[in-house]
């Protein structure tokens, strides 16, 4: 009879344990459902499981008084109930887990994860940032950073990754470039289970030096032949990078990722003969633009001589017009009476500055006198 009834009294404390645990588990997973009636379900079943867990371990406290006071002299560890109490504390505690706590801080979201029952898996909607509770036994909470994620794909093991992530592509005419890109994304909350089930890890540090690279290096790959070496290194780069941010969108935005900004740290590198024959390209077209230059300095020195020449020559012709206009005026002002009063007009002045000498040489008709010096005979 003692045996079956420590039996029984065992098996009822278990099928409570577990009882209780299970219904704690039902109440932590209504405490954080979205709807307000059933958080308030919830509520009232943790109340009540912690009344029953009191009301029974208060049961248990007198029956254990009772029969102490009945089996004096006996020690309470031998007895049939000092067995069962510490195995129902050690239920009550297991209980007790079926209760867990989480705090979700700013920025992150975070998800629940059904491990057990026909809804296993990730849950629809994301939890809200705050604390809540939940199942730890049947279920996983994971977290995420919703706040904007940066990272570099470099060669450098000084920055990034401690790995050479360089990205290499091809040109059209199968030479090798290499670039060290950097970049930024986030998730969209609402999207964070998508997020989940495609790709099965809240690890973003694996997520973007490993299938984000993957991806973005593929479609260097399928764009990069369509250009030449030439217009790799100069002035389609950027294009390339356009399709490729392109493409990387649209491949992560159906799991809730946003790429915010994709480019080139520093310049593409292309092989050393593409650099020589690229700067050798260079030099020769800046020489030509140099000597073309030189003509058409030389062109507008050369027009502007010319200009000058003319100018001089239109001018010297101008002052010749004028002088003959001159000229022709002053003969037709001329007149036999004028030209008479000059020629004694001249004779007066000569007469006046006569010293009484005799000239030398004398004009028949003109009138005019010629002094000739002694030094002069």
């Amino acid at each position: 009879m003692k045996a079956v009834k420590v039996a029984v009294v065992t098996s009822l404390v278990i099928g409570a344990a577990v009882t209780s645990a299970w219904l704690a588990a039902i109440a932590a997973s209504l405490v954080s459902a979205r709807s307000d009636v059933a958080v308030a379900i919830g509520w009232v079943m943790v109340a009540m499981l912690v009344g029953a867990v009191a009301g029974v371990a208060a049961v248990v406290i007198g029956k254990m008084k009772g029969w102490q006071t009945m089996r004096r002299g006996q020690k309470f560890v031998g007895t049939w109930s000092g067995r069962i109490v510490p195995i129902f504390i050690v239920l009550v505690a297991m209980a007790g887990i079926g209760c867990g706590y989480k705090r979700v801080p700013p920025g992150y979201v975070g998800i629940k994860v059904d491990l057990y029952g026909k809804d296993k898996g990730v849950e629809g909607y994301p939890l809200v940032t705050g604390a809540f509770w939940y199942n730890p036994l049947t279920t996983n909470i994971l977290e995420y950073p919703t706040f904007v994620q940066t990272a570099i794909w470099t060669r450098s093991i000084q920055e990034g990754s401690p790995t050479n992530e360089e990205i290499s592509y091809n040109s059209s005419e199968g030479l090798i470039f290499t670039a060290d890109i950097s970049l930024s994304y986030s998730l969209i909350p609402e999207k964070v289970p998508a997020f989940y089930v495609k790709f099965r890890s809240d690890d973003l540090t694996h997520f973007t030096h490993g299938i984000l690279h993957n991806i973005a290096r593929d479609a260097f790959n399928a764009y990069s032949p369509n250009y030449t070496a030439e217009e790799l290194y100069g002035k389609k780069k950027e294009e390339l990078l356009m399709q490729v941010r392109k493409t990387l969108n649209e491949a992560v935005q159906p799991y809730g990722v946003v790429v915010d900004q994709f480019g080139y740290v520093g310049a593409p590198r292309p092989p050393d003969q593409i650099v020589a024959a690229i700067n050798s390209k260079i030099t020769a077209t800046q020489n030509a633009l140099r000597v073309e230059n030189e003509v058409r300095q030389a062109e507008a020195e050369a027009k502007k001589n010319v200009a000058m020449a003319d100018g001089e020559a239109k001018v010297k012709i101008a002052l010749a017009e004028g002088q003959a206009q001159a000229n022709k005026a002053l003969t037709a002002s001329l007149s036999e009476p004028l030209i008479r009063w000059r020629e004694l007009d001249i004779t007066e002045k000569a007469v006046a500055k006569w010293n009484g000498a005799r000239p030398m040489v004398e004009g028949k008709e003109s009138g005019l006198l010629l002094s000739i010096t002694p030094e002069q005979k």
